[in-house]
């Protein structure tokens, strides 16, 4: 038998120790084991599982109440009216918002239209208390109407008496407006006609008759004329309407105004505003003696108007 050397028996021995080893520890382990496993051992035996049930085919009523006490499609749980009522409600409206021809004793005089509706300007008169004013979108007619739109010859406005809207025309005999029309009964007056005259320096005289054949049609009227409003360099408010032109023989030609004259004022209310500006016609319609401030050439003068 051939012997081992050195080499290999040293082998032999560092396997056959890390054996010893490896026996020593599993032997131990097992004996822990079996020292401590009747920690672990249960003292009771585990609770049964309930058996599973199938899902009976009846279903309460009851289980669907969370959703027929909730209104799906409003978070408020308030629920609308019915659509027949809502669409009732709403043609009554429409039907009411029609617009009828005015009995009221109101007579449009004239109209004019800004390009900014709520600014436009319609002058009435109210036969009832014999007067005449300018009222813009939103004022109150005499506490009769108040002003809804203002349209070139007509006025829509509510009246405070019943709710319905209403509606009065430039011209009430016919159903159609036409300026044209109105300015040829007038016929035109030619430059130098005697309506109104020169008595003096800067002072005219005009019968009455004569003077209400142009401010009965005021609409027809503003447009013989071009007037923009002028501002004040410092304070940049206006402070006055600049005549810049008009057609030849119209009422500002006969009333002396040369062309780019300012007015300033009527019966010495400031004109800074197209309402106060209808108030001057207005003033020329109802008072005996009507005076302009007015700014010619640079100059500050007054023309005065004698109304027989």
């Amino acid at each position: 038998m051939k012997k081992l050397n050195a080499q290999q028996r040293n082998v032999i021995q560092k396997w056959a120790l890390y054996g010893l080893l490896l026996f020593i520890g599993f032997t131990a382990a097992d004996l822990g084991i079996i020292y401590v496993r009747e920690y672990f051992i249960p003292q009771s035996a585990p609770p049964k599982k309930a058996p599973k049930q199938q899902a009976s085919g009846y279903v309460d009523r009851s289980q669907y109440s969370a959703i027929t006490n909730r209104n799906l499609f409003s978070s408020s749980g308030t629920i609308p009216d019915a659509l027949a009522q809502v669409n009732a409600v709403q043609d009554g409206q429409k039907h009411e918002d029609v617009p009828v021809q005015s009995n009221l004793p109101l007579v449009l005089v004239g109209t004019l239209v800004h390009t900014d509706p709520s600014k436009s300007v319609a002058a009435i008169e109210v036969k009832s208390k014999n007067m005449s004013g300018s009222y813009m979108v939103g004022a109150e007619i005499e506490n009769m109407a108040k002003v809804e739109k203002v349209e070139r010859g007509i006025v829509y406005f509510r009246n405070l008496n019943n709710g319905a809207l209403e509606y009065i025309e430039l011209n009430r005999g016919n159903s159609k407006v036409s300026f044209d029309s109105q300015k040829a009964a007038a016929g035109p007056v030619k430059a130098g006609g005697k309506e109104i005259q020169s008595v003096g320096n800067n002072t005219f005289r005009v019968k009455r008759a004569d003077l209400n054949k142009y401010l009965n049609d005021l609409s027809g009227l503003l447009m013989q004329a071009r007037a923009l409003p002028n501002r004040d360099k410092d304070t940049g408010e206006i402070n006055g309407y600049r005549l810049v032109d008009y057609q030849p023989g119209s009422i500002f030609e006969q009333m002396g105004l040369p062309r780019g004259t300012l007015i300033k004022s009527a019966g010495g209310e400031p004109v800074n505003s197209i309402q106060s500006a209808m108030e001057m016609f207005n003033k020329l319609k109802k008072e005996s003696k009507v005076k302009l401030g007015v700014e010619v050439n640079g100059s500050d003068t007054e023309y005065n108007y004698e109304i027989q």
